[in-house]
């Protein structure tokens, strides 16, 4: 089984992911797991971009959309080069769309209300409330603009993935529950 996380700024992504590797008892890659993987493996030297999750340029957008320059399947080289294993959970990285063709899948998107996550950002990272919301702005349309610049689909619309989760309501133990509820529907079963 993999368990893809696409998530808001602010809706403790990492702690799902640590929690439901834990709870499948399969491995976890988040950004700097991903990240030492890709450099191990030359992956990096070959998606710099990709990998260091770089804001996109818009001029740079708009010159490869009209030179029709393939970015679009950049995701699914870039991982294929990294994961072969059956079971795991990724963060980030447009992983919902690298891995869709996969059987056993679980893409997960985990949003929350802005107000709590500006929060949980400014207690985390120790800064103002206009410091923190403006660091939830800015990496929501960096992980916006990633995702449409490598996939072509919109971050965070329900048709691209299989579970959207809302941790400010559910909490982290309520999000792994759901998704744990979820395998179990799918017949995709236990890991432990």
């Amino acid at each position: 089984m993999i368990i893809t996380i696409g998530r808001e700024c602010g809706c403790r992504g990492d702690s799902v992911g640590k929690a439901l590797a834990k709870k499948f008892n399969i491995p976890f890659y988040d950004k700097n797991a991903i990240k030492e993987l890709a450099k191990k493996s030359g992956a990096y030297d070959k998606y710099p971009n990709f990998f260091a999750e770089k804001p996109v340029n818009s001029l740079i957008y708009s010159i490869a959309i009209e030179e029709n320059v393939a970015t679009h399947d950049t995701p699914e080289k870039a991982f294929g080069m990294l994961l072969d294993e059956e079971n795991f959970v990724v963060i980030g990285r447009a992983s919902n769309v690298a891995f869709s063709d996969k059987k056993d899948v679980i893409r997960l998107f985990i949003s929350g209300e802005r107000k709590q996550r500006i929060e949980y950002i400014r207690k985390k990272h120790d800064i103002s409330e206009r410091q923190a919301e403006r660091l939830v702005a800015e990496t929501d349309e960096r992980r916006s603009s990633y995702q449409n610049f490598y996939t072509g689909t919109d971050w965070g619309y329900s048709e691209n993935y299989d579970l959207c989760l809302d941790v400010t309501k559910l909490g982290v133990d309520g999000v792994v529950a759901m998704v744990e509820l979820y395998a179990e529907r799918m017949g995709y079963g236990k890991f432990k």
